[in-house]
């Protein structure tokens, strides 16, 4: 087979063409949606497993192309040299009608895949009454013919179609055939006893005219005013001075466009939020001192000189109000010290004591 110059794809849709008539209609439908989906491994590997599984025999040029497709989708090319080549195929004899109106449904079925497809010529439908393949389905089987031009696209529009009679519950076998392309036996046949699928058409949408693209009406035109005559004066000064004000006599003003007037608003002083006020702390009642006048102090001195307590001191009432906690604390410990040396023993011909403490003896020592 030569394909120079056409795709991998296009190759496998026209081999499966010519495996039609021999080939289960089911796993040729099966073949065609894997090649539409980009899966064309997947479909030369079920063709070439239906011909091993059926024994169905196949033309020496058609083993070599499918060890070909095998060895470019990167597959075993050697499956194909598992295939029964013959010289001559031998002749299958199909039969096709057109009786019970196989285009029947059609029509509503495919109008709306039909229109979106690119380069569809036209559609044809027949009735099968012979099996093919090894498990064949149950007959008549209705075959779809698609006709397509140069610049469709056989794989696509084949699954396309395909999905389309199965979404409206329609068996059927699709083929797509090409505008020009030789036909085998088995279509010839087809498209004999074929009968055309007639689509509703479709309403051209009418040009939309520039003009009133806007909103598609014409708008009416504005009203011209016509200017009020004016009273005839008496002709007054010189001939250039009428001259210019005949010029303006035809030319109407123009009203000053409104202008709105916002109110003006006065300018709001914005209100600086106040330093919060420092809070004074707390006064320690330990720091709250008074100073003793001189004659308080004197005396306080005397009575500790003496040996006596503060407290038998004649201090004056105002001094004692005048006394801190800190002050009365001091002179509470100074009251128990007292207590204690006037309460301690002290030793016969000892040393001498000051403040309970053993007063040096300047450096004398006995002996």
């Amino acid at each position: 087979m030569a394909h120079d110059g056409v795709g991998l794809p296009v190759r496998l849709h026209d081999f499966l063409l010519a495996l039609a008539g021999r080939v289960d209609d089911d796993a040729l439908s099966q073949a065609r949606e894997l090649l539409a989906v980009a899966e064309p491994d997947r479909a030369a590997e079920l063709v070439v497993g239906c011909l091993l599984a059926g024994r169905i025999p196949v033309t020496g040029d058609e083993r070599r192309e499918l060890g070909a497709v095998l060895r470019e989708v990167r597959s075993d090319p050697a499956l194909a040299d598992r295939l029964l080549a013959v010289e001559h195929l031998p002749y299958l004899r199909h039969r096709f009608s057109s009786d019970s109106d196989p285009a029947e449904g059609l029509s509503e079925a495919l109008a709306k895949t039909v229109s979106s497809l690119p380069d569809v010529r036209g559609v044809r439908a027949s009735w099968r009454s012979s099996p093919a393949g090894a498990t064949p389905g149950p007959l008549p089987q209705r075959v779809v013919l698609v006709d397509i031009g140069p610049k469709g696209f056989a794989p696509a529009t084949a699954y396309r179609v395909d999905v389309a009679l199965r979404r409206a519950g329609i068996r059927a076998a699709v083929e797509v055939l090409t505008v020009g392309t030789p036909l085998g036996d088995y279509h010839a046949s087809a498209v004999t006893a074929a009968r055309e699928v007639f689509f509703p058409a479709v309403p051209v949408d009418q040009p939309v005219d520039n003009a009133t693209w806007f909103d598609g009406e014409v708008r009416d035109k504005a009203p011209v005013v016509e200017p009020e005559p004016v009273p005839a004066e008496p002709e007054t000064g010189s001939k250039a001075r009428r001259a210019r004000a005949d010029s303006f006599e035809g030319v109407q003003p123009f009203p000053p466009k409104p202008v709105k007037r916002l109110p003006v608003r006065e300018p709001v002083e914005e209100e600086l939020p106040k330093p919060p006020a420092l809070e004074e702390p707390p006064l320690s009642r330990s720091e709250v001192t008074t100073e003793l006048n001189p004659d308080d102090l004197a005396a306080l001195q005397a009575a500790l000189a003496e040996g006596e307590a503060p407290a038998t001191a004649a201090l004056s009432q105002p001094v004692d109000a005048k006394l801190s906690e800190r002050e009365r604390a001091l002179l509470q410990q100074l009251h128990e010290e007292l207590a204690q040396r006037e309460q301690s023993t002290w030793p016969a011909g000892g040393p001498e004591y000051v403040n309970g403490v053993p007063k040096p003896n300047n450096g004398n020592y006995p002996g």
